[in-house]
């Protein structure tokens, strides 16, 4: 059974996406590839935790899509993988951009109280526990830390590797899939986070990190559409840059959620 919140329901449309899809962070590859990112860095008392809670032979990766999957019944939830940031903001400000507490930082927290606190049934606290592994990714995808609908031009039709696609659907999955398999994407994340400084990835608040991706929305993402009055080829150096970003935000997601258990079970 899901825990009961008293959430709240704030579904976001964005009139126009050419998948027609609910709009949910990174695609599935996305998902599973940070959730076994961070398998591979967890720390002892982590594992014994998540044993304890998703079997002795877990696999992070097997429920990293699972939040997403339930949106269909559970439809108030889908406003919990996103958070708006109006234009000429300077910061993330909670009372005007996350007022029913139904956003990525707000409920990443709560996540964390009701699997930390386990004074629930055990069934609502790893349904906690996995609908954490999903928004710990999604606060890195820069389309789910934007403008509000309408205003960053997310509908707009780019192309990416030969394909049409909203510019929401070139950060969701069509710049994932053009980096690989799985297990390309994987391996790039792996040694992302084996050549870089990752231990300063951990410092911050969440609201810190969800600025920080805003700030990729804003000053790459909405950037690159100019007036948003043509269609936009996404190659060259452009394509090589956000390349690589995917492969930064992929690789802290999975250094964050690693982080995020550590703070669950001090």
């Amino acid at each position: 059974m899901f825990p009961d919140w008293s959430w709240s329901l704030r579904l976001l449309l964005v009139a126009g996406l050419t998948s027609g899809d609910v709009l949910l962070g990174w695609s599935d590859t996305g998902h599973r590839v940070v959730a076994a990112a961070a398998q591979e860095i967890l720390s002892d008392n982590a594992k014994r935790r998540l044993s304890y809670l998703l079997g002795k032979d877990f696999v992070l990766a097997e429920v990293a899509t699972w939040a997403d999957e339930i949106t269909v019944e559970r439809p108030e939830t889908e406003a919990w993988h996103s958070i708006t940031i109006p234009p000429g903001a300077e910061g993330v400000d909670l009372k005007r951009d996350c007022p029913l507490g139904d956003c990525l930082p707000v409920k990443i927290r709560d996540c964390i109280g009701i699997v930390r606190l386990a004074i629930r049934t055990q069934s609502e606290i790893v349904d906690s526990l996995k609908m954490l592994i999903s928004l710990a990714a999604d606060m890195h995808q820069p389309m789910r830390n934007g403008y509000p609908p309408g205003q960053g031009k997310e509908d707009h039709i780019v192309e990416v590797d030969g394909v049409q696609m909203s510019m929401f659907d070139a950060w969701e999955h069509g710049l994932v899939d053009q980096l690989g398999t799985e297990e390309e994407v994987l391996q790039r994340v792996s040694e992302r986070i084996a050549s870089a400084e990752s231990g300063a990835w951990r410092r911050g608040t969440y609201r810190d990190w969800t600025w920080e991706t805003h700030q990729i929305a804003t000053g790459q993402v909405y950037a690159s559409l100019g007036d948003g009055s043509e269609r936009i080829v996404l190659d060259g150096p452009w394509l090589s840059q956000a390349s690589e970003t995917v492969v930064d935000q992929l690789a802290k997601s999975a250094v964050r959620l690693a982080y995020m258990f550590d703070v669950t079970w001090p």
